[in-house]
């Protein structure tokens, strides 16, 4: 399929595409880790025709579809934006709706293990699903270097709404106005761009200055070619979706405030420390003109929760301050921020440990309940509708919690975590932990004291610690 962009230009690469090729890098070579799979729901009545020349009109509009990058001869990274060429469009057929799920699982697992040169290829690649003759669904794989998920949250959506419209015989609507990657990079080099890249350098040197070195004491530290499986599991909870809403009226704070607090608490009570240090995913999209761009923005900012108080409440109000002020400053050099960690590392004389990660990655957080908020008694009850299974998340990090809201009136906690860390049952142990705390708080509030018996594991010395971990 041909594309035709609006420029041919060059320039240096922005500060969360450096935070991408610097992960990139270290997972070398095995490059392919940080692809993703994606798709797009397509409406009916359209033709494949209409869905492969919706494709090319949004890789000539959104340049990070159409960038390659290469090392300069002064070591930085850059982007160059090509102009025009052609991209190759996969046809799948599926026998009925399992079928198309399946299908999609297929292709996903084998081109997500194909690695993209980035300084020839494409960041992307696409096959139309079609069931019937009709095409239903576009699987995408796409690079982190070019899009995180709000993007391609965005390329789904602009997807959709291009192929309504051709399916409909109609204009579409003009896009929304949004930034492209070049433009943000010339920001970040602006002079305010430069103010902010500076406050968030502080920022990280206060963080790195007052946070435990690790979250895991006494966890043995493992060459990753020496450990069993990255495990992970996905608990699917109508009780958390009903709970979050409710204590987050209760705290005057956000569900995912709430969330992180509790988080915090039982990370922090299992390891006995008085903070709780972790890395948060700062999608980096608060301005208007950021919200539609299909690009990378994304950065991992580290926080530390105070969890000196005496209730729960006390650390919500932490996590809510704490939070604020890491997404504030989720747009920072990650060179500097590279820099920071080394400097304190070398004053205290030991390894800081950030492996440790927590990313609400819900579309929509409904902070406040309805005109009829569930009761304590609905909410337990909704318990017993709980799931868990395995999950196939696989992340470079010790601990990786993520919050997802696709499923209607629930809410999915996947959490992954390298077996030194917490073994497959105490994967498990730790999510069911997160909604039996959530479920205990809407019932009323509690001390920290009583947190780890009302979690499920067992205390020593006012520690939370999970009996099969530490039996």
């Amino acid at each position: 399929m041909a594309f035709t962009g609006g420029r041919f230009a060059a320039g240096p690469a922005t500060c969360a595409q450096r935070h991408m090729w610097n992960l990139i890098q270290q997972r070398m070579p095995d490059s392919a880790f940080y692809n993703q799979i994606h798709w797009a729901a397509l409406p009916p009545g359209g033709t494949l025709s209409d869905v492969r020349e919706v494709l090319g009109e949004l890789v000539g509009r959104h340049e990070s579809l159409r960038t390659v990058y290469q090392v300069g001869g002064d070591g930085g990274l850059r982007q160059r934006v090509i102009r025009s060429g052609s991209f190759t469009v996969g046809t799948l057929k599926a026998a009925d709706e399992t079928d198309v799920w399946r299908v999609i699982d297929a292709w996903g697992e084998d081109t997500r293990r194909v690695a993209f040169d980035h300084a020839v290829d494409l960041p992307f690649r696409a096959a139309i699903v079609c069931r019937d003759g009709e095409p239903v669904q576009v699987a995408l794989c796409v690079s982190h270097m070019a899009a995180d998920l709000m993007g391609l949250r965005v390329f789904e959506a602009e997807i959709a709404r291009l192929s309504a419209a051709r399916a409909e015989g109609r204009a579409a609507d003009p896009p929304p106005e949004f930034r492209q990657p070049l433009e943000q990079a010339a920001f970040e080099g602006s002079e305010r761009g430069l103010r902010l890249l500076a406050r968030a350098g502080r920022y990280w040197d206060e963080q790195l200055a007052g946070m435990p070195a690790t979250m895991f004491p006494g966890a043995a530290t493992v060459p990753e070619s020496a450990l069993p499986p990255f495990h992970s599991a996905v608990l699917e909870s109508r009780a958390v979706a009903l709970a979050l809403p409710v204590l987050a009226e209760r705290y005057r704070a956000g569900s995912s405030a709430v969330l992180l607090a509790v988080v915090s608490v039982l990370l922090g009570r299992r390891g006995g420390l008085r903070r709780c240090g972790l890395r948060l995913l700062a999608a980096n999209r608060t301005e208007g003109v950021l919200r539609g761009t299909v690009s990378n923005l994304h950065q991992e900012v580290p926080v530390t929760v105070d969890l000196s108080g005496e209730t729960v409440a006390d650390v919500v109000r932490s996590a809510r301050v704490a939070a604020m002020r890491a997404y504030a400053n989720g747009l920072y050099d990650p060179d500097q921020a590279e820099r920071v960690v080394q400097g304190h590392e070398r004053a205290r004389g030991e390894h800081i440990d950030l492996s440790c990660c927590f990313n609400d990655a819900r579309a929509v957080r409904e902070d406040r309940p309805g005109a009829s908020p569930a009761t304590p008694a609905e909410i337990r009850a909704a318990m017993a509708l709980s799931t868990i299974e395995d999950d196939d998340l696989h992340e470079a990090e010790r601990f990786f919690l993520v919050v997802h809201d696709d499923v209607p009136d629930r809410v999915r906690l996947v959490l992954g975590a390298q077996p030194q860390v917490l073994s497959p049952d105490d994967v498990r142990a730790f999510l069911h932990a997160v909604e039996r705390l959530l479920v205990s708080l809407v019932a009323d509030e509690m001390s920290l004291a009583d947190c780890a018996a009302v979690a499920g594991a067992a205390v020593a010395d006012g520690t939370w610690r999970s009996p099969r971990l530490h039996a």
